[in-house]
């Protein structure tokens, strides 16, 4: 009986002493992990840099359309119809591609009387964008479209072709500005600069071009106007993190 006693005793202990043990393990404090040094914990600076790149453009993209009125959708539709059909081929004649040329709007909307309840007409316009790789023929290109039918012109705007061999210079333009920046105000700071941690670009506009005004051509004129490209200004702006020794 005694023996019995005892075994049970020293049964119990044991578990006390597992669970004690357990419990330890489960509710200790956790390990205090110290931190590595990295990005967050050094000196650092950062800097806005811009560059700009001025370039002379290469294409032009002229915006020319047709309108045209009649009594009926069917006799305008077919008089616009025909006009624009003029047009295309006579651009087509002086060397441009067919990617080069877009329409971009055709619209049919009627025409009131000085009351505006009556119907008297209607008026079809139809607009073609034309990209003119030979910025010395976009002058010429306007004469013979007017020519052959475009009363309206809405446009001239001008782009370079190597878009991204542009902005690529202004890129590093920008660079080499944040990083100018950084190092004047590093050595007023008494430091040094380091690598560089974070390198960010912001992405602006493009250069806006100049429209024409609508019937700033008339179908009149038989001489080529004067189309100066003269220059862009395309830009690039970064943000550039160093670290700072």
């Amino acid at each position: 009986m005694e023996n019995r006693l005892l075994t049970t005793i020293l049964a119990l202990t044991a578990l006390i002493a597992v669970l004690a043990l357990a419990a330890v393990g489960l509710f200790r404090p956790a390990q205090t992990v110290t931190a590595q040094p990295g990005v967050s914990n050094m000196p650092q600076i950062v800097v806005i840099g811009s560059g700009e790149v001025k370039v002379e453009p290469d294409i032009a993209t002229i915006t020319i359309g047709v309108e045209t009125k009649a009594p009926t959708t069917q006799e305008a539709l077919a008089q616009n119809s025909a006009q624009a059909q003029a047009i295309i081929d006579r651009i087509r004649q002086l060397g441009v591609e067919a990617k080069d040329i877009q329409t971009t709007g055709i619209s049919i909307y009627p025409v009131y009387d000085e009351q505006g309840q009556n119907i008297t007409g209607y008026t079809v316009s139809n607009m073609v964008n034309v990209t003119v790789r030979n910025i010395a023929q976009a002058g010429d290109l306007i004469d013979q479209v007017v020519q052959v039918g475009a009363n309206r012109l809405y446009g001239v705007s001008f782009g370079v072709s190597d878009m991204e061999a542009v902005l690529a210079k202004a890129r590093e333009a920008a660079v080499a500005n944040a990083r100018a920046r950084a190092e004047q105000m590093a050595r007023a700071s008494g430091t040094s600069l380091g690598r560089v941690l974070f390198i960010t670009e912001n992405f602006g506009a493009s250069p806006i071009p100049m429209p024409m005004a609508a019937d700033a051509y008339g179908s009149a004129a038989r001489s080529a106007p004067p189309v100066q490209p003269g220059q862009q200004t395309y830009s690039a702006t970064v943000q550039v993190t160093f670290e700072l020794r």
